[in-house]
């Protein structure tokens, strides 16, 4: 993490102006979110800061706690941040995942805001 203000929760907690940021000048980075219980997943929403990532993969698993085993729904091969909305087929899943490969500055990861969408749980 980059530091004080720009924990992983600044990017669940529905506010533009807040983020989270990776350290900078490693890949690969991450951050997931917990849905509580397992649920369809059907798509992620990733809205950038500056900060953003050229490749990455968006993971998911249905671990009971702590995700151990993860299994690649989307890989994005030359991301230009902005914001990028990504429809998947539905997946079960209690975690979600941006898994950062390769970063598309010389900084870190960095997300406003990451939204997971898809029904309630099954």
């Amino acid at each position: 993490m980059e530091g004080v203000g720009f924990e992983p929760e600044k990017a669940f907690d529905g506010n533009n102006m807040t983020r989270w940021a990776s350290r900078e000048g490693t890949d690969p980075e991450w951050i997931y979110v917990d849905l509580g219980t397992v649920r369809q997943v059907t798509g992620v929403k990733l809205k950038w800061e500056d900060a953003f990532a050229k490749q990455y993969k968006i993971q998911v698993s249905t671990e009971a706690s702590n995700p151990g085993q993860w299994t690649d729904v989307y890989t994005a091969s030359n991301g230009d941040g902005g914001i990028d909305e990504i429809t998947l087929s539905p997946k079960s899943a209690r975690y979600v995942r941006m898994y950062g490969i390769e970063r598309g500055t010389p900084y870190g990861y960095s997300l406003y805001e990451f939204e997971v969408t898809g029904p309630s749980a099954p």
